[in-house]
């Protein structure tokens, strides 16, 4: 290997991978940059030991290469990618050159290896970026002509300079026909004057236009299009207009339709403030929260109020005192159940006067089920009130007629109850004399019979107490009462009436009281009525004879109380029509006893029915009261 010692530090010098081979291509010569670069000595790549700093997938190509270039003897530059020291491979590119002699033969091969990898990377990254770029535009160019509206660009003077293919489809014409200025021809004649001025005022005066038109279509109908551009000025200030048009034909006609429903809404509108101003009712409606928004002029004039003072929560000032908080309960109540019932309250008239009205409301409820808004009236009732107060009143008096009615049949089992302890204070009254007569003397004997005097007295005076409840003509008395002593006491008058019957009783009392609000005498009257028409019904009964009265608590805090018997039975299709005014099963019944019966138990809250027994012989009678809170009271 030749090399001139002089030209060594200079060749070293060189920023750059200098190399020189023999005539046959046999690397002998790398300066110090070189063997740096690669990270090994002259004696591993010499020869052709250089082939291996090359990428495998590089080695044939640039050996086929090589070849090429000595046969040829021309030099020209070879890319490829060469191991660094660090064992990463850099694109390079290598450039030779020949040392010829005279008659043109290859004396020896010189070159230099330049790292280009950063290049290489810029020239990917530009060739990623036009591939990218190329297909981003196809991309814009399926996009817009994808678009489902007409897309278009203007020049500055407002003629069209490119239109979609949906704009093609939709005309049914070559683009020739509408570019330019031909779009105008399809454009409806009587929209062309309005919607050329604003195009000419935008293109002069503004970034961007707005405006509605017709266009004809291929069918050759048409339709309303919503038109928007906007003007852009590129880098080198190009300037060009850019924009839709968006078919509205369906929202035209909408926007039509609901312009004809709106006036026909303000024509319904004002008819319907006439009609709710006018009817003979006072009409109101609330928020979903309960406070007054309206009320129609008839309640208006009534309660004689501005409307600035009762709107919101001031419509309690309407109301009676003593209804205010009921109101104001019942109100709240039904707000927040959303569900409607009517309410009874005495409203102040203009003059100061109070009447009973019944307050009927409806909520409107959206898709989800929330009240949108109240709407109610407002209905006089107080001749209604009055007919029900007098017709209790009637009531009342055909009540006490039947508990009267009922104590004269009773008259002589009632005598004979009464008489039984008379004549037991009769009896001990003679045996306590007897042992107080001189020479019979027994104290104790005697205390003895004057204790069941006492006790027989109080007894005769009980029974005289329940006839006479029974016997009085007073206004009903809700209070709490302890329905199972109620029960024993009118069942200590009947007794004698259904040994005479000879009927037995069974009585099935819980041993803890049953505390409800109610009167006394009149759901002793209940008890009466339904015992002696079961006793009644047995008259010519031939089998076993039994009155059963059993008294139980459900779960939901009522007392339900049974009255069954083994009599004739009432006709399964005559069950629900018992407790009718003037209906009745017996031949000389009015028919009065159970609708009586009926009215007692619903003014207490509670409900009555009839259903045949178990047994299918005979009737029970079953009604329930809501019990009292009150804490349960234990027999001993």
């Amino acid at each position: 290997m030749e090399r001139e010692p002089e030209t060594d530090p200079i060749i070293d010098l060189i920023p750059a991978m200098v190399w020189s081979a023999t005539s046959e291509g046999m690397l002998d010569f790398a300066n110090q940059h070189f063997l740096e670069f690669i990270g090994a000595p002259l004696e591993e790549i010499s020869g052709v030991g250089f082939y291996k700093l090359f990428h495998p997938d590089d080695t044939s190509h640039l050996a086929s290469e090589w070849r090429d270039i000595m046969a040829s003897k021309h030099a020209r530059e070879v890319v490829g990618r060469l191991r660094r020291a660090d064992g990463q491979y850099r694109w390079c590119t290598l450039r030779q050159k020949p040392r010829l002699d005279a008659e043109g033969t290859v004396l020896r091969w010189y070159g230099v290896v330049l790292d280009i990898e950063d290049r290489k990377q810029a020239e990917n990254a530009l060739k990623e970026t036009k591939t990218a770029l190329a297909a981003s535009e196809q991309n814009l160019s399926l996009i817009i002509n994808s678009l489902p509206v007409l897309v278009w660009s203007a020049r500055p003077d407002g003629s069209a300079d490119f239109v979609n293919k949906s704009w093609l489809d939709y005309a049914g014409r070559p683009a020739d026909q509408i570019l330019d200025w031909g779009f105008l021809e399809l454009y409806h004649p009587d929209d062309i004057p309005g919607m050329v001025d604003i195009w000419k005022r935008d293109l002069e005066h503004s970034d961007h236009t707005v405006l509605k038109g017709r266009i004809r279509g291929a069918d050759g109908k048409y339709r309303w299009f919503y038109f928007s551009g906007r003007k852009l000025v590129d880098a080198n200030g190009v300037v060009r207009w850019f924009g839709v048009n968006i078919d509205i034909e369906d929202l035209q006609r909408a926007e039509n339709a609901l312009r004809e429903s709106e006036a026909a809404l303000r024509e319904s509108e004002h008819k319907l403030s006439l009609i709710i101003n006018t009817i003979p009712a006072m009409a109101w409606s609330c928020t979903s929260d309960g406070q007054l928004e309206y009320f129609n002029r008839n309640l208006i004039d009534y309660v004689g109020l501005p409307f600035e003072e009762i709107v919101g929560f001031g419509f309690y000032r309407m109301f009676h005192p003593d209804d205010v908080e009921p109101m104001r309960m019942a109100w709240d109540d039904i707000v927040a159940s959303k569900k409607s019932r009517p309410v009874d309250a005495r409203i102040r008239r203009a003059d100061g006067e109070y009447r009973w009205f019944n307050l009927r409301q409806s909520p409107l409820l959206d898709s989800d089920g929330n009240v949108v808004r109240w709407y109610g009236v407002v209905v006089d009732i107080e001749d209604r009130k009055r007919a029900e107060e007098s017709l209790r009143q009637s009531q009342s008096d055909l009540a006490h007629v039947t508990r009267m009615t009922a104590t004269g049949e009773l008259a002589v089992s009632i005598a004979h109850e009464v008489n039984q302890p008379l004549m037991a204070i009769v009896t001990n009254a003679g045996t306590c004399l007897r042992w107080l007569q001189p020479g019979h003397t027994d104290i104790e004997q005697a205390r003895l019979a004057a204790e069941r005097i006492v006790k027989d007295g109080h007894r005769a005076g009980d029974i005289i107490a329940s006839i006479r409840a029974l016997a009085q003509k007073s206004p009903a008395r809700m209070e709490q009462t302890d329905l199972k002593g109620a029960l024993r006491d009118v069942l200590d008058l009947l007794r004698g009436e259904l040994r005479h019957r000879e009927i037995e009783l069974d009585l099935d009392l819980p041993k803890w009281s049953l505390e409800v609000i109610g009167d006394r005498t009149q759901l002793q009257q209940v008890v009466l009525n339904l015992v002696m028409n079961s006793a009644e019904a047995m008259t010519a009964a031939s089998s076993e004879r039994r009155i059963r009265i059993r008294c139980t608590e459900d779960e939901q805090r009522f007392v339900r109380v049974s009255v069954s018997d083994s009599g004739r039975g009432v006709p399964p299709e005559e069950l629900d029509r018992v407790f009718e005014a003037f209906y009745s099963t017996k031949a000389d019944g009015i028919g009065m006893g159970l609708s009586i019966c009926r009215s007692i138990i619903e003014a207490h809250g509670g409900r009555i029915w009839a259903s045949a027994a178990d047994s299918r012989v005979g009737t029970v009678f079953t009604f329930t009261l809501p019990m009292a809170e009150v804490t349960a009271d234990y027999d001993r």
